[in-house]
């Protein structure tokens, strides 16, 4: 099969697919040549993306037609690609909103990364050290003087004499946590 790269995870899919549109996408993603997803090419082609990804079949429609899935065992890299074009030249025209995240693993051990859809917004992250997550929602290395701080500020929580849901806190504790965040 040559390099091969192995997916998982799930693109929620809302609402979910007509069945039609459920056809398409299994046409488009499969390259089928159909009056559907002449369409679909054309408009690819006449973007600035104008390439399709070089592998056919890298993801499925879900039976409920809910979830848009990578394909199983050894795949090839592209499922970002087909995403993308997908969502900007079929789904999102068509009023669906797409959220989730796929996960890879290639041959090489420092291939792997996650591809994160949230609202329409797509991004690829490559796992170097660290899988920082999507430029939306970051989940920033959190270093050992912003743990201290932050184990310090729960060890000062205090509820006595408070109601159920009301615990106080240092304001010191607060302040140092405040000034480290503000680093990041």
């Amino acid at each position: 099969m040559g390099y091969c790269v192995y997916y998982s995870g799930e693109v929620e899919i809302t609402p979910p697919l007509t069945e039609e549109d459920a056809g398409i996408v299994r046409a488009a993603v499969n390259r089928e040549q159909t009056e559907a997803t002449r369409a679909i090419f054309a408009a690819i082609a006449a973007s600035g993306e104008p390439d399709l990804p070089g592998h056919a079949g890298l993801l499925e429609v879900s039976e409920d037609r809910g979830y848009i899935l990578p394909e199983e065992g050894e795949s090839r890299h592209g499922v970002y690609l087909w995403l993308h074009l997908l969502l900007e030249h079929f789904l999102t025209p068509r009023g669906y909103v797409l959220n989730g995240e796929i996960t890879w693993d290639g041959e090489d051990p420092d291939d792997l990364g996650c591809i994160y859809v949230k609202d329409n917004q797509i991004e690829a992250i490559d796992d170097l050290i660290f899988n920082a997550g999507p430029s939306w929602a970051p989940n920033h290395y959190v270093d050992d003087s912003l743990k201290q701080a932050i184990r310090s500020l729960l060890d000062s929580a205090d509820s006595t004499g408070c109601s159920p849901n009301l615990t106080v806190v240092a304001t010191t504790y607060v302040e140092a946590v405040r000034s480290l965040l503000s680093e990041f």
